[in-house]
């Protein structure tokens, strides 16, 4: 099951991003990056974490459609993305965000997956309601 995004202006553009990358043009994917960072960054520190967040968030989302789509190749392209463009922390922290989403929507995990995302939140700063929310997930055998 895919979720529909709103058709909103941050929609879209992530939409015209992953299709830049899949076209293979990087100078328009960099240009609707830095579009998207000139609304929210506050100091070049804060731009660079947010474009490593945002980059990291784009390429997961075009992954989990690829992938849903049945579509190996291009799943496989965007796999690769990720892990090249962005910091291994980054991805990470967008892999285990994308697990606890799919176990808040299934309304539970593998042990397995359970046990690395548990692991995984108690060594970060994810607050008490992330681990609320995980605590919420069911660990199935």
């Amino acid at each position: 099951m895919t979720t529909q995004l709103p058709d909103i202006f941050e929609t879209r553009q992530a939409k015209a991003f992953r299709d830049a990358l899949m076209a293979g043009d990087v100078e328009q994917a960099k240009k609707i990056e830095d579009h998207l960072l000139a609304e929210a960054a506050t100091s070049p520190e804060d731009r660079e974490l947010l474009a490593d967040q945002l980059r990291a968030a784009m390429l997961f989302r075009a992954y989990v459609d690829a992938s849903a789509a049945g579509d190996e190749a291009a799943a496989l392209t965007f796999q690769g993305l990720l892990t090249t463009m962005c910091s291994p922390e980054t991805v990470k922290t967008t892999l285990m965000s994308g697990l606890l989403y799919s176990g808040l929507e299934l309304g539970s995990l593998p042990a397995k997956d359970h046990d690395h995302l548990t692991e995984w939140m108690n060594g970060a700063d994810v607050g008490e309601e992330m681990k609320a929310r995980l605590a919420s997930i069911t660990r199935t055998p």
